[in-house]
């Protein structure tokens, strides 16, 4: 199948919003639009899309990370290719596309998270040379109305 790798741009926001949905993440046209100015302005970001012809099959948000206790390092935050395109080597390339601009971040470790429940995720990486680390639980609080 062929299909290109590129930077996402706002335009792309409708598309973007429509795949996450797939990820069983309800946000909205206008939070996505938002959210996605915000990442293109970031230097810490990279965010890009998966197009067949005018459509978009995928999208992968990269982060570059800093903590006191791992140093710098990349992290995909968010994959995920449509319903109609998995199993084609479309998230393969988004994955490569992430690793190159880690590179040119000058970053030596890439990292991703995946919920315990997405099995086809847990094959997926240690396809393309990831290896599990460990496991671990992820604890949220609301910390009221903002952003």
């Amino acid at each position: 199948m062929q299909y290109k790798i590129v930077k996402a741009k706002t335009e792309f926001a409708d598309a973007i919003a429509r795949l996450t949905g797939q990820l069983s993440y309800a946000v909205s046209r206008e939070e996505t639009k938002q959210w996605l100015i915000e990442l293109e302005q970031s230097e810490r970001h990279g965010v890009f899309v998966a197009l067949i012809k005018q459509d978009l099959a995928g999208w992968l948000v990269v982060e570059h990370r800093l903590s006191l206790e791992a140093g710098h390092r990349a992290e995909i935050t968010g994959l995920v290719v449509g319903s109609d395109y998995r199993r084609s080597g479309i998230a393969q390339g988004l994955v490569a596309a992430a690793e190159q601009w880690a590179k040119q971040q000058g970053l030596a470790r890439m990292e991703v998270k995946s919920n315990a429940a997405r099995v086809e995720s847990h094959l997926f990486y240690p396809s393309v040379g990831y290896q599990l680390e460990k496991t671990s639980h992820s604890y949220a609080k609301k910390l009221g109305s903002g952003t």
